[in-house]
């Protein structure tokens, strides 16, 4: 029976394999970058999840994307 050969399993799985690795490249290179800009971002000028920013945090100076941290 042709469709439980194994060789066109590992054939499937290869591909497969491919497929995966250059979609997993492709959301580490592109994607997740400015995913992690955008939180950057959101969390220097302090916006919360309603997309209002707190009142405590508007007297703030101006945001930086990498905190400084101190030695």
């Amino acid at each position: 029976m042709p469709q439980l050969e194994t060789a066109t399993y590992l054939t499937q799985y290869r591909w497969t394999l491919v497929a995966l690795f250059l979609l997993f490249s492709f959301l580490v290179i592109s994607v997740l970058p400015v995913i992690k800009t955008n939180f950057l971002i959101r969390r220097s000028v302090g916006v919360g999840w309603t997309g209002a920013p707190k009142t405590s945090d508007l007297n703030k100076g101006p945001a930086s994307l990498w905190s400084q941290d101190k030695i």
